[in-house]
């Protein structure tokens, strides 16, 4: 089953697991369940976390991040710049 919220750019809190409280960013959807996501930090840009859709929570749609990862302009260093604004816990 699809889900139908989450896109390409859109900021996502983790709701489950180790990485609970963690903002990252959606950087590219893999099949029907999954996504690949990025914090800048831990995973990284060139490196990004499979998630289900279901352990993340939709935040904010962030059409400006997403143009910049589509050009390959956005940075790890400016990704953690502005998922700070969302983090919900310090790690």
């Amino acid at each position: 089953m699809k889900y139908e919220n989450l896109k390409t750019g859109d900021v996502a809190i983790s709701k489950a697991g180790h990485d609970a409280g963690t903002a990252y960013l959606v950087v590219k959807i893999v099949g029907e369940d999954f996504c690949l996501v990025s914090d800048g930090r831990l995973k990284k840009l060139d490196g990004p976390k499979l998630k289900r859709f279901r352990h993340l929570a939709r935040t904010d749609e962030r059409e400006d991040l997403a143009k910049k990862l589509e050009e390959g302009k956005l940075t790890d260093k400016a990704l953690r710049a502005e998922l700070k604004k969302y983090a919900k816990q310090e790690r």
